[in-house]
């Protein structure tokens, strides 16, 4: 399972789901699986940076 991880603090998060899967990273977003006309969000911030998506 991928992970949201911060690059300053090493903090993980799960990636958020969308239609039973996780999201998957697009550019700047987060964006269903079943593409951004289904559900795209931004990805979390954490210390003030956006998280890494890690496989």
């Amino acid at each position: 399972m991928a992970k949201l991880v911060c690059s300053k603090c090493d903090h993980k998060e799960s990636v958020p789901m969308h239609c039973g899967k996780e999201m998957r990273k697009e550019g700047n977003s987060l964006v269903c699986w079943m593409g951004p006309g289904c559900g795209i969000q931004s990805i979390p911030e954490h210390c003030g940076a956006q998280m890494d998506l890690v496989e």
